[in-house]
């Protein structure tokens, strides 16, 4: 029998395990607070600027208000005014508008006009059914 077991050793087993582990935390707490932390880390390891900086550089300003989404007290609030430059979790969002579901327009049909009977044979009928 040999002394030593072949294969991966319990160290790499844990090791392994334990970054599955922390990668699958790092996706629910994106998931959670809306965030994308794989996108943030690759963008300091890179070296590359947040696309906010970005897009304030290109002047793409796709509405004249613009909505930002922040943290305050521990609720996530959508504001325009209370969202501030200076807390870390503040972003400007985009607001698509789809103008909401439209009402069925009515259909487009002959325009009452003449009636389609005589009125005063209508007028002899309803006199003998009474």
């Amino acid at each position: 029998m040999p002394d030593r077991q072949r294969g991966l050793s319990l160290v790499a087993v844990v090791i392994v395990s334990g970054l599955l582990a922390l990668a699958a935390m790092a996706a629910l707490f994106s998931m959670r607070y809306e965030r994308n932390l794989f996108a943030e880390a690759w963008a300091k390891v890179a070296g590359s600027a947040p696309a906010q900086v970005l897009d304030a550089a290109r002047g793409a300003t796709a509405q004249p208000v613009a909505l930002r989404k922040c943290v305050i007290d521990g609720k996530t609030v959508v504001s325009n005014t209370d969202c501030k430059d200076d807390n870390k979790s503040s972003r400007t969002i985009e607001i698509h508008d789809s103008h909401g579901i439209e009402a069925p327009k009515p259909p487009v049909g002959p325009e009452k006009g003449e009636p389609t009977s005589t009125p005063a044979i209508d007028r002899m009928i309803e006199k003998q059914l009474r």
